[in-house]
């Protein structure tokens, strides 16, 4: 476990090893044991899936320079060849994207502090420009576990939160209560701020000032022993942060300091309407080698 200071350990206090050893590269995956993914089971109730993820292209509001590009490639198929004596067509495609688009996995390897990463790894042994040699997403295992969403927004009254919002440790525990949760070690903790809606009606305002997690609210998180946070916005934390010398110190505190991973931009809305507030959660990420970020599907059962 860590403790509440561990917020102010990105100022220049020592912040590593981290709390699995000198030598851990996971972070808060340790908390996933066989018993986390028993008990996730016993939720399935009616059988019912939600995609947690935002469709996603050309258009989705993105962090600048973040941008996404598809191109068909159909060869021969323009002039209306075919292949054998059964005429076979076919079409491939090939992407430009940046995996940090619409619905995506933040990992260890994604944000320093300083120059040292997660563990205190310092940048010449974690990547090169080819691709991060510690920390990849390919190396994150299929997430099977307890999730749970808890609605700050309905907490607050709203449909949607206002920019520069914060999620503090007693809008956690208020939710929690109001919901009747609770929050277990190994669990994927959602946050809902309503937030994702205006990628639809107001794209031009979804990346700027946005709702979302404070330090203490991520330390909590990160002391209850969650796995991943989601929040249904593009940072995951408060835009801009809290203190307004700092930049994402909320991204330090989990991925470099209590090695606690992202999901952003998650779709919350069926979830909160049909009032599930636990789930059986599930992830798998494709296998692309030296990523930092990854798009994602998250998957919740009910």
């Amino acid at each position: 476990m860590t403790n509440s200071s561990d917020q102010d350990k990105a100022k220049g206090e020592p912040w590593y090893p981290s709390r699995f050893g000198a030598d851990d590269e996971i972070g808060a995956l340790n908390f996933l044991q066989p018993e986390n993914i028993l008990a996730a089971t016993a939720l399935v109730k009616r059988g019912e899936t939600y995609s947690l993820a935002i469709p996603t292209g050309p258009e989705t509001p993105a962090y600048p320079p973040r941008s996404f590009q598809m191109n068909i490639v159909s060869p021969g198929q323009y002039g209306g060849s075919t292949w054998g004596k059964n005429k076979a067509g076919g079409i491939d495609e090939f992407f430009t994207v940046w995996p940090g688009i619409g619905t995506h996995f933040d990992g260890l390897g994604h944000i320093a502090i300083g120059h040292k990463f997660y563990n205190g790894s310092p940048s010449e042994e974690v990547y090169d420009h080819t691709g991060v040699k510690k920390f990849g997403t390919e190396t994150i295992p299929p997430i099977v576990t307890r999730g749970v969403l808890l609605d700050i927004a309905a907490l607050r009254g709203v449909d949607i939160m206002e920019p520069g919002d914060v999620i503090t440790p007693g809008d956690i525990e208020a939710a929690m209560e109001r919901q009747g949760v609770e929050i277990r070690s190994g669990d994927v903790v959602m946050l809902r701020t309503g937030w994702i809606k205006t990628a639809e009606t107001e794209p031009e305002k979804f990346i700027g000032s946005v709702p979302g997690l404070g330090k203490t609210g991520a330390q909590y998180l990160a002391d209850a022993e969650v796995v991943i946070i989601g929040v249904d916005q593009y940072s995951t934390e408060v835009m801009p942060a809290e203190d307004a010398d700092e930049f994402i110190p909320v991204h330090q505190l989990d991925l470099a300091i209590n090695g606690v991973y992202h999901l952003q931009n998650v779709m919350l809305e069926d979830l909160a309407r049909d009032g599930v507030n636990e789930f059986m959660f599930v992830l798998g990420l494709p296998k692309f080698v030296g990523a930092t970020q990854m798009t994602a599907n998250p998957v919740a059962i009910c």
